[in-house]
């Protein structure tokens, strides 16, 4: 007997609901409360590129500092300064619009414009120029190492420093698991029933590549919250996809009593899935895990073809080697870097316990 597939507005209400109150990592422990943002101050974000500029080429990478203004708006402002096109402009990754940003973004000005000329025609704008460096190609989606966050924490609790150094001692033993923040859901999460409704049978219409992603990501959170729940978060299971901490390969786990020694040693961690229709699924127990998650939302990896969503798959713990906190007189500070992809909140959450 077949089982019916879930309409749009059903799997949606089931992936929200799943959504709304993720798993700590840290349960157990008090946390700090406390509020991000108060100002665009209390979060700096500074970006690392995984190269440098070689100093000659037609682009031009500029590293500059911004509060107030997102991604996309800057660089559309810095590129009608310089007379270009919206094509010549290239960028690793957004950021926030409440903080302050130090992010590199390219240019394609040409071989021959001269910087200073090009640092003129930027002056009227309320951007920092830090530096200003040559390259042969454009900067592409993706093309970001890391972040390096520094954030305040204002009003927490009276003793929230010793609150917070317990948290961070447990943190380095489990990590902190890889959800995705809420802001990739949109507000109220709205972008989650946009996006399964673009799943419905027979539904047809533009493509939506943000939308779909929401979807990937909310399965994510999903699955990942599921592993937890299982009781299964810190150790593998049989045909998981592990990466390399050291050089980023990865390989299906098959031999449970070495690799599992491996990842206790940090040497490899388990990633989950970013299912789309080439994604590489785990094989035997985890395989059968995530088979069951997609199942149970009446996909398949075959429904991601028409949106052109290859998948991939995302790390499941971060690790915070460089986590540094410390009291001000404004709240608590924190001080660490996550790959790109990562969400600071993610981490703060563990702290603050707030969603």
């Amino acid at each position: 007997m077949e089982t019916a597939t879930p309409q749009s507005t059903d799997r949606a209400q089931l992936a929200m609901s799943m959504l709304a109150s993720l798993p700590f990592a840290t349960d157990g422990l008090p946390g700090i409360g406390g509020i991000i943002k108060a100002t665009p101050e209390h979060f700096v974000v500074e970006e690392a590129l995984p190269y440098t500029a070689c100093g000659e080429g037609e682009h031009v990478y500029i590293t500059f500092r911004r509060s107030g203004w997102n991604t996309a708006d800057a660089a559309r402002a810095m590129q009608k300064a310089l007379g270009l096109a919206p094509s010549d402009v290239g960028w690793g990754g957004r950021k926030d619009k409440t903080a302050v940003v130090v992010q590199t973004l390219s240019f394609r000005c040409g071989l021959t414009a001269p910087l200073p000329g090009i640092e003129k025609a930027l002056a009227g704008l309320p951007f920092e120029i830090l530096t200003m460096q040559r390259h042969r190609n454009k900067i592409k989606t993706g093309h970001v190492a890391a972040n390096r966050f520094t954030v305040i924490v204002s009003r927490p609790q009276p003793d929230a420093l010793p609150r917070a150094m317990a948290i961070a001692r447990r943190i380095k033993h489990t990590g902190v698991p890889n959800f995705y923040g809420p802001q990739r859901f949109g507000f109220g999460m709205q972008n989650v029933p946009r996006g399964f409704a673009l799943f419905a049978p027979g539904r047809k219409g533009r493509r939506n590549a943000f939308l779909v992603s929401a979807v990937q990501s909310a399965l994510f959170n999903i699955w990942l919250r599921q592993r937890m729940e299982a009781g299964v978060y810190r150790q593998l299971l049989a045909g998981d996809i592990v990466k390399k901490t050291d050089t980023g390969g990865m390989f299906t786990v098959e031999d449970i009593a070495v690799d599992g020694e491996r990842f206790a040693n940090g040497e490899i961690g388990y990633t989950g899935p970013i299912f789309g229709f080439k994604m590489k699924a785990a094989q035997a127990t985890a395989g059968e895990r995530e088979a069951a998650l997609l199942d149970r939302f009446g996909l398949g990896p075959d429904d991601f073809r028409p949106f052109r969503a290859p998948g991939s798959r995302r790390e499941a713990i971060l690790a915070l080697p460089d986590l540094e906190i410390r009291a001000l007189d404004e709240g608590v500070q924190f001080c660490f870097t996550l790959p790109s992809g990562a969400y600071a909140t993610t981490v703060l959450r563990e702290f603050t316990r707030a969603e």
